[in-house]
């Protein structure tokens, strides 16, 4: 009787979910014991970094695996792999538990060589038993291989629930002298018993593994004929069989060798690589990228709803294996939705991560609630995926299980490699601090800060869109580009006298008082632009559009102007507004753009043409060639309407800074720094006691308040090579996007259709706001990334200007792919340089009110080089020819 029990099912199914379970429970027993790791060793918080970088180290195990799969197989003794590993890992976890505390110096300074060297031990059983503990259960039936993944859901269970017990991360907020602030509550058992617990766990994993050796032994010496007739009637039944699994018996070691070698099924089949990519990306997002950011994404609603999406999220994996005992889903396209619907909750979580420490419904119930429910279906789906992944590569045979675990290392790896450099390197997550307002931003401001930079450009940008509705209707026709051209060149005279008069008379110009007379003009010049846009003036006998060009004068010394003094400006609030600045400036070409193509400005249609040839002298007809012409449509409402409407964008605009100057939500979100006509008082905390903006050593070389000065510019954080590094790219990006690039736009798309010139215009200007709302999240200040992103956009921007050349007959002009590739190009242009512009105000944003001011005069400076360069190219030489959107003919 005895006997029978041990050999039922229900203890194979115990002995294996326990097995499982030693797979992954030393590092999940690592990460969840930081908080109190590292409160002890010197590394601190460095600490985590540290242990993603053994564990991507610890992939040396599962490459050892394979390659000796590959090179030799069926040479390689998996039991004892597995007995190897085990045994190191139960070692390791109990020095781990007598000497994790130790330190040793190194180079002079301490370190946790024994807790690190531990650690790595540790990781490498794990990665390797991927490889291994998967292969070994070739040798049972299906139904074994989701019960061994509830084993390893267990893995990330029992540390979690073990955890919390401890108290783990428990806080009290205490006022002390009237501020607020987190005392750590002491844990119920110490740091050296959690890691006994895992030795206890290790030590069970290991042998279960024995009871599952020793039964497969018996089993395999009392098989009988039995098993065959069992097969039989389990056929009969209707019950899942397979050829390899031997009725419900373990297959022996040489049946499994005889199947590593199938002679004449290949692996490499298309569904089996859909289901190992699908497994890579599982993998990544639940392995890698997600954990990384939990605590981002869940302590700003709360210690408590950190804990619960923990844990339910851990009991979640299990869950979905058990379902997956009773419930398998074998379709590709079943699986493929249950991955984008899984993709969506991580998208979300993603989103929460970038937002924190501020994420949407923070003093709510149901944002808590909503995270949790999206940690919970988001562990759920891709456990459940990974355990059907996991059944059908198992039907397919051993070798599947040898590339189950070794995808799912590669997924993992990749996740943890892009993951590190954003959590570690340039901090791009804000964690939530304890006891403390961590949202300080106001939506208003934000609201604010972007419609005050919409009125930035809207004006020049909406005249640029609504030119094909204008010149029919001028005398000057096609040359009113050119004269447009010269007119904001001229106007250039505005910032050229705030930036001269902020240099020899600090102080004295008010730069409120500036924004206010241009805001007010910009207003007064859209709205008459309305009503005297076609209105001629006879001047030396030709008749001219004096009040256009006269109010498009005005209109281009207040854009220019802007960029010395709205930039300035936004010094006086917060950093974090002048990134939404920075997308109001791009919404002032997108929304103009989009006004536009609502307005059908330039909308074409191709109809057929004749012409006739060879007429003869008596009348009669030659032959006669059909031709496609272009019929521009009428718009759908005029061109009065439209500037009516840049009219309201330029009052919306001035209202906004009328708000951003008086309302007191506006107000609460200005800086501690002082400024009087945009001259920093010398008695403000900030002047005593100034920000390095560098603070992070990959950026720049000084960090601290007592570091030397670089350069005498701004708070001396940069040195004049890097200041001169950091105007030269603006000055570059400026003239690309601002002149060089927009002034051949037409030669480089018109040539691949109508549909192409649209849609690059339509994407190029969303691209632009949408590098700005990029900028808010991941504000990457390295000037190392900033070159070469420059270097990227230059290079894109280089292929355009090709096509552009080569206009009317560029590359694949009469190709799909063509088109498709201009568009593109247009999109990572703008999007890579914008972001770079973007940075780079932020950065002197850091260096003070004068660096703004010489950011606006370097954009307006680039801007002019660029139209210097282009202007005689396009206008005078006519270097460039246009295509014909409908009769484009290349030999």
């Amino acid at each position: 009787m005895a006997g029978t029990w041990w050999h039922s099912d229900a203890v194979t199914h115990v002995l294996t979910a326990l097995f499982a379970m030693g797979s992954w429970i030393s590092v999940n027993c690592l990460w969840v014991e930081l908080p109190l790791v590292v409160n002890v060793l010197p590394e601190e918080w460095n600490l985590p970094a540290y242990l993603t970088v053994l564990i991507a180290f610890g992939n040396l195990g599962p490459i050892a695996v394979t390659i000796t799969h590959h090179c030799a197989p069926g040479r390689l003794n998996e039991r004892l792999v597995i007995h190897v590993i085990q045994v190191l890992a139960v070692v390791a976890s109990a020095f781990l538990a007598i000497f994790w505390s130790h330190t040793v110096i190194v180079a002079g300074e301490k370190r946790s060589l024994p807790f690190l060297l531990f650690t790595f031990v540790l990781s490498l059983v794990c990665c390797t038993s991927n490889v291994t503990f998967l292969p070994f259960m070739f040798r049972y039936p299906s139904q074994y291989i989701r019960t061994f993944f509830i084993g390893q859901g267990f893995s990330a269970l029992f540390p979690c629930i073990v955890a919390l017990a401890q108290g783990v991360g428990k806080v009290e907020c205490k006022t002390l002298n009237g501020t607020d602030h987190a005392e750590y509550l002491p844990e119920n058992f110490p740091v050296q018993n959690f890691f006994w617990f895992l030795f206890i766990m290790l030590s069970v994993s290991a042998l279960c593994f024995l009871a599952l050796i020793q039964r497969q032994t018996v089993s395999q010496q009392g098989d009988t004929p039995q098993n065959d007739s069992a097969t039989a009637v389990a056929k009969e039944n209707g019950e899942e069989t397979h050829p390899f699994h031997n009725g419900g018996s373990p297959l022996s070691e040489d049946q499994v060798k005889v199947e590593e070698q199938p002679p004449v099924q290949t692996f490499w089949t298309s569904r089996n690589i859909y289901l190992l990519v699908l497994l890579g990306v599982a993998n990544a997002l639940t392995n890698g990228v997600l954990p990384s950011v939990q605590t981002f994404t869940c302590l700003p609603y709360g210690a408590m709803t950190y804990h619960l999406s923990a844990v339910l999220g851990n009991i979640a994996n299990p869950l979905a294996c058990f379902v997956a005992m009773f419930l398998l889903l074998r379709s590709s396209t079943g699986l493929a939705v249950m991955s984008l619907v899984g993709g969506i909750f991580a998208a979300y979580i993603m989103a929460l991560a970038a937002l924190s420490p501020c994420p949407p419904l923070l003093e709510n119930n149901a944002g808590a609630v909503l995270v949790v429910t999206s940690w919970i279906a988001f562990t759920g789906l891709f456990s459940y995926l990974k355990v059907v992944i996991g059944t059908l590569l198992h039907e397919v045979g051993h070798a599947a299980l040898l590339w189950y675990g070794i995808s799912i290392q590669i997924g993992s790896l990749m996740g943890a490699i892009t993951m590190f450099p954003l959590v570690s390197v340039y901090h791009v997550f804000s964690r939530s601090q304890e006891c403390v307002d961590n949202c300080k931003m106001s939506l208003l401001t934000h609201l604010l800060a972007c419609l005050f930079g919409m009125g930035s450009w809207v004006s020049i940008n909406g005249l640029w869109v609504e030119l094909p509705l204008i010149v029919p209707q001028i005398p000057e026709g096609w040359y009113l580009p050119s004269y447009l051209s010269v007119l904001i060149q001229m106007a250039n005279v505005g910032p050229l006298f705030v930036t001269l008069m902020h240099r020899f008379r600090p102080g004295v110009l008010s730069e409120t008082a500036v924004v206010y007379v241009i805001l007010g003009l910009g207003t007064t010049a859209s709205f008459l632009l309305a009503f005297f846009w076609r209105e001629t003036v006879v001047v030396a006998g030709v008749p001219r559009s004096i009040a256009l060009l006269v109010l498009t004068f005005f209109l281009s010394a207040v854009d220019c102007t802007s960029s010395v003094t709205f930039l300035p400006f936004m010094a006086r609030l917060e950093p974090e507004y002048l990134t939404t600045y920075y997308i109001g400036e791009g919404v002032s070409g997108l929304l103009p753009a989009l006004v536009a193509l609502i307005q059908g400005v330039g909308v074409v249609r191709c109809v057929n043409g004749t012409q006739a040839m060879n007429r003869t002298l008596n009348g009669s007809h030659g032959a006669m060639t059909y031709d496609l012409q272009a019929q521009y449509q009428p718009a759908n409402f005029s061109v009065d309407v439209f500037f009516f409407f840049l009219s309201a964008m330029m009052l919306v605009c001035l209202v906004a800074f009328l708000l951003l100057n008086y309302h007191p939500a506006a107000a609460r979100e200005r800086t501690k720094d002082r400024y009087t006509n945009g001259v920093q008082q010398k008695g403000s905390a900030a002047h005593k006691q100034k920000k390095w903006a560098e603070q992070n050593p990959m950026i720049g070389p000084y960090g601290g308040s007592d570091a030397k000065p670089a350069s005498s510019f701004g708070t001396g954080a940069y040195s004049w090579t890097q200041v001169l590094y950091i105007f030269v790219i603006l000055a570059w990006a400026n003239a690309l996007t601002n002149v060089v690039l927009p002034s051949v736009q037409s030669y480089s798309c018109l040539p691949y259709g109508n549909n192409a010139y649209h849609l690059s215009a339509t994407m190029a200007a969303v691209s632009n706001p949408l590098a700005c709302f990029i900028a808010m999240f991941f504000p990457i200040r390295s000037l190392l990334m900033m070159g070469a992103l420059t270097v990227i956009g230059s290079g894109v921007g280089a292929y355009i200007m090709a096509m552009a050349v080569q206009s009317p007959c560029p590359l694949l002009v009469h190709e799909t792919s063509g088109g498709v590739l201009i568009v593109l190009a247009w999109i990572v242009f703008v999007l890579t340089l914008s972001y770079v512009k973007v940075i780079i105000g932020l950065i002197l944003r850091d260096e003070g009110h004068s660096a703004l001011v010489w950011c606006g005069a370097v954009v307006q400076l680039g801007s002019l080089l660029g139209a210097v360069t282009m202007f005689p190219l396009v206008s005078v030489f006519s270097y460039f020819s246009s295509g014909d959107p409908c009769n484009t003919k290349c030999p």
